[in-house]
């Protein structure tokens, strides 16, 4: 492994947040987890959905307010979609696309995550955990 490898791998094990075991993220669940993004307070979700984990800012993007603002739920009824709990626009839960026509071709933020050795990480370099 070159030193600019190393060092680049030596970065990112620095920056992993831990959300949770893996197997306290089941299918079409998420986290709220509180975070500073880009220095700001902000909280990411982080969900498995069709056996991925996937991690969004939770910020709608029609309005500045948290996909859980009005109900502690992400998803729609059916589970199939992500929706915003204060106007009801719905987001694709794999690429964070809006499907509603209001937001149309407007996506959520999305942040890097990994599930490595049973444990699910923020990795993303915009992301720091709160002390």
């Amino acid at each position: 492994m070159n030193t600019a490898s190393t060092l680049n791998t030596i970065a990112r094990e620095r920056r992993k947040l831990l959300v949770c075991d893996s197997t306290e993220l089941a299918e079409r669940q998420h986290r709220i987890i509180p975070l500073l993004f880009k220095k700001h307070p902000q909280t990411a979700i982080v969900l498995r959905y069709a056996g991925q984990v996937y991690a969004y800012l939770n910020q709608c993007v029609h309005m500045v307010r948290r996909l859980d603002c009005v109900h502690d739920a992400v998803f729609d009824e059916q589970q199939g979609h992500l929706r915003c709990s204060m106007h009801g626009i719905v987001f694709d839960p794999t690429s964070g696309e809006s499907l509603s026509v209001l937001c149309s071709g407007e996506r959520l933020e999305p942040l890097r995550c990994e599930e490595s050795d049973g444990q699910v990480y923020l990795i993303d370099k915009h992301v720091i955990a709160l002390m």
